[in-house]
């Protein structure tokens, strides 16, 4: 038996008050060098590529679940939160990062970095953020 921790119904209900029932979250894309970010990071900190070409940051309004902690979130349409371009950003992407406020939730860099250009689109599974 343990001398203290959290259990599976103390894990949902962090995950709940956070992704659930907390404040709205938002999907951003950053342009820092890859490996810059760390736990003092803030949301002014991530450097977004220009508003244009059909970037904006993408509000998370779809829906999450949880299950002994472990968080799921299913977007309403595409399946998969996405950015479409209609010509360049100006910056090569990073990485993509949720924030609420001026707090950065997680952030995760992207395997291969992602130079936009009119017609390419780059979604992001959440689920490799969270995780």
């Amino acid at each position: 038996m343990a001398s203290q921790g959290t259990p599976n119904g103390g894990l949902d209900e962090i995950a709940e008050r956070t992704y659930v029932n907390g404040a709205d979250l938002t999907l951003v894309a950053y342009t820092n060098a890859a490996g810059s970010l760390g736990a003092t990071t803030l949301s002014a900190d991530l450097t977004q590529p220009a508003a244009a070409n059909g970037y904006a940051p993408i509000l998370l309004d779809g829906t999450w679940s949880t299950t002994d902690g472990v968080v799921t979130y299913t977007h309403s349409t595409p399946t998969n939160p996405t950015w479409n371009a209609t010509g360049s950003w100006g910056a090569v992407v990073t990485g993509a990062a949720i924030i609420t406020g001026t707090r950065v939730v997680h952030f995760k860099d992207l395997a291969t970095a992602f130079t936009a250009a009119n017609g390419k689109n780059l979604a992001i599974d959440l689920a490799t953020i969270i995780i």
